[in-house]
């Protein structure tokens, strides 16, 4: 697992991930900041209920809100951004690391954002939900951020991987993996869902996160073929 995130990380040398980044940074950025200033927005708007402590409540809880929603909502817009880059970042990751391997068939930018829509739109939605019980543990914020992995580690991990299995062969073959290394997938979304809650790292995560799924499904399969022979 770290061998695979250092891995990824070493591949921000290559002009290739230089340029993904940027573009995917650009867009994910707009929609974050068009996400942000809606909920800016709608935070304004709510009235005044003539309780005073209530008001005082909205006032300040709704701003903080807001900033809460981006930090949560944030993995599952970058992560529909990244539906477009999915198959430059994976066979650039397949070139360098993987030359003897039959390359991947590309799902294409339709597929691609397609699949990361649907399942970006799950997390947008299980985050939603969850969004109260985030709000009722920020004075326990071990809790709320514990709670913040385990949703979108198992979320996410199930989302890049699928991803990446759909360029190596069909659903079953992907089930079936993620049937037999379910826990290695589950860390790795953890540790996805923990890269996307650093400053900074979490512009990059997208990246980091196709790549490390692509070392994930690889060793897989070294690991079956191995015990197949």
């Amino acid at each position: 697992m770290i061998s695979a995130i250092f891995k990824t990380f070493s591949q921000f040398i290559q002009p290739a991930f230089w340029r993904i980044f940027l573009l995917s940074l650009i867009v994910s950025g707009v929609l974050l900041g068009l996400s942000v200033w809606a909920g800016i927005w709608f935070a304004d708007g709510l009235p005044e209920t003539g309780t005073g402590w209530i008001d005082w409540i909205i006032d300040k809880v709704a701003p903080l809100s807001v900033v809460f929603m981006a930090l949560f909502l944030y993995p599952a817009l970058a992560s529909m951004v990244m539906g477009l880059f999915l198959d430059d970042i994976a066979e650039a990751v397949e070139q360098k690391h993987y030359p003897g391997d039959a390359p991947g068939t590309p799902i294409g930018v339709g597929t691609g954002l397609w699949e990361a829509a649907k399942l970006g739109g799950l997390i947008v939605l299980v985050n939603l939900i969850a969004l109260q019980f985030y709000l009722i543990f920020l004075f326990f914020p071990l809790l709320s951020f514990a709670l913040y992995y385990l949703i979108n580690g198992y979320l996410l991990n199930k989302e890049y991987f699928e991803l990446v299995a759909q360029r190596h062969g069909d659903k079953t073959q992907e089930k079936a993996l993620r049937k037999r290394h379910g826990g290695k997938l589950f860390l790795g979304g953890c540790a996805i869902a923990f890269m996307f809650s650093i400053p900074l790292v979490n512009l990059m995560t997208p990246l980091l996160a196709t790549g490390l799924m692509v070392h994930l499904f690889k060793g897989f399969q070294q690991e079956g073929a191995t015990h197949v022979a």
